[in-house]
């Protein structure tokens, strides 16, 4: 790849992440939530049980600053802990009702945008879209 193409893709993938922020009922609560607060809801949602260092790499932050993540989730009622049974050291993390209603009502939400977003691209290259994000992300 040229150097000017990848200036050219970070300039359109930066371009691209403010546009979306545009988009975005920013005085909808689901949208003041920070991303990694978000992120950490989905990711608790989609495993039901995670453990604190979990968080931490999955977010690719320090394990003091994922517990102070998690401390604010407990505070806000999103998730609690829970004691290992056999390991007392050990604390997973889980979705309180309220949690999995915060982390239901996101995911639709940003789904509704991003389908708004979609319909500028036709089916070809929605599965274009889709298989370069999957490339990327893998």
């Amino acid at each position: 790849m040229r150097e000017h193409s990848a200036e050219t893709i970070t300039s359109l993938f930066f371009t691209m992440s403010r546009n979306l922020k545009r988009k975005l009922d920013l005085k909808n609560p689901l949208f003041q939530m920070p991303l990694a607060h978000t992120e950490t809801l989905r990711l608790i949602g989609e495993k039901h049980q995670v453990a604190m260092k979990e968080v931490a790499g999955f977010l690719a932050i320090t394990p003091p600053s994922a517990t102070a993540l998690v401390n604010h989730l407990v505070k806000s009622g999103y998730v609690q802990r829970i004691s290992d049974k056999n390991d007392r050291r050990t604390v997973h993390l889980q979705l309180t009702k309220t949690g999995q209603t915060m982390m239901q009502k996101s995911l639709t939400e940003h789904c509704k945008i991003f389908i708004k977003l979609l319909k500028k691209l036709n089916a070809k290259e929605q599965l274009q879209l889709l298989n370069i994000l999957k490339k990327i992300t893998n």
